[in-house]
């Protein structure tokens, strides 16, 4: 009866370290796509931030100056929302896939330790 008991302490260990090596390589590939969009945002942002000062310069009086400067101030605004929100939706779909196999070893300990009580 004891060889049984190690040897579903053996497994668990086995089982646990598995689920470790599962959640790193999972969290490696998000936290690289993160790094992808990351480079992809400052590239369109770097070609955004050119193309306002090119149409800033293009202006001819005050007043388009400011209609201009109001346009680009709500666009800017809206961008940060979006972009935000997409790198939150991305990093959240990255934590909850590498926790996934943790929480299932959580869950299997306990399934486990209800059955020994």
């Amino acid at each position: 009866m004891k060889i049984d008991g190690f040897d579903k302490f053996v497994s668990l260990g086995k089982e646990n370290a598995d689920a470790v090596v599962k959640s790193s390589t999972v969290a490696m590939k998000g936290f690289e796509e993160l790094a992808k969009a990351s480079q992809a945002y400052v590239a369109t942002s770097t070609e955004k931030a050119d193309a306002v000062m090119k149409a800033l310069f293009a202006v001819k009086t005050p007043a388009e100056f400011f209609d201009l400067q109001g346009k680009l101030a709500r666009e800017s605004v809206e961008i940060a929302i979006s972009d935000s929100r997409k790198f939150a939706e991305l990093t959240q779909t990255v934590v909850t896939a590498a926790l996934e196999p943790i929480n299932a070893r959580v869950a299997a300990f306990q399934s486990l330790v209800k059955q020994a009580a």
